[in-house]
């Protein structure tokens, strides 16, 4: 709201006053993969806005040497630990996804060694998000583990800051649980009549010689 003007020899101030908002030249705007975060450059610097109390934005160790080539190369050079790492601070989901689906399952416990406090609920949210579709459950349950195993005392003493996390991890641990037991069961009974006609079928043959 602007101040009215005084004019000379009026009672009233300028009627010209009125409300505006105002106005930030933006040169770029660009959306998160999870559409939860939304970053913008302005003549004032960058801008980082997120629907999460708790979003971690790392700009010190992301440097002009992160790039989706330089993970690539060293997911080729079997460095992970320092792949993942990267695609973290790049905080791309298909980055993020390929450096994890291309460790192999032996080096997992090394590559979660590996990781910072900084790196743990975004590491999280990323299995939880996975393993929702994804048939790799064992590979993605190996994961989690381990997370759990490596670092569960930090997050315990800082359990406020991982409790989206937990709850999505659980929440998706029980639906995978409870849709194969459904398959295993089914197969269970399956197995079992099939296994009752071979035995049928070899008491006739026996009895018949």
């Amino acid at each position: 709201m602007y101040n009215a003007m005084v004019l000379p020899g009026a009672r009233r101030g300028d009627d010209g006053s009125r409300n505006s908002r105002i106005e930030v030249f933006t040169a770029q705007v660009s959306f998160s993969s999870t559409g939860r975060e939304w970053a913008a450059i302005s003549g004032e610097g960058l801008h980082v806005y997120s629907l999460d109390d708790d979003m971690i934005f790392d700009p010190i160790s992301l440097t002009e040497e992160i790039t989706p080539e330089r993970i690539h190369y060293k997911v080729n050079i079997k460095e992970n630990g320092i792949a993942l790492k990267m695609a973290l601070h790049l905080n791309e989901y298909a980055m993020i996804q390929y450096v994890v689906e291309n460790t192999s399952f032996k080096s997992i416990p090394f590559v979660v060694r590996s990781l910072g406090a900084e790196h743990l609920e975004r590491t999280l949210q990323f299995i939880a998000t996975q393993m929702e579709e994804s048939p790799h459950i064992e590979f993605y349950l190996k994961w989690c583990l381990e997370v759990l195993q490596t670092h569960g005392m930090h997050m315990e003493k800082h359990r406020g800051s991982f409790m989206r996390a937990f709850r999505s991890l659980h929440k998706v641990v029980q639906t995978r649980h409870d849709e194969l037991k459904t398959i295993c069961d089914e197969n269970k009974y399956s197995l079992a009549f099939i296994q009752n006609q071979g035995q049928l079928i070899c008491g006739d043959k026996i009895d018949n010689s």
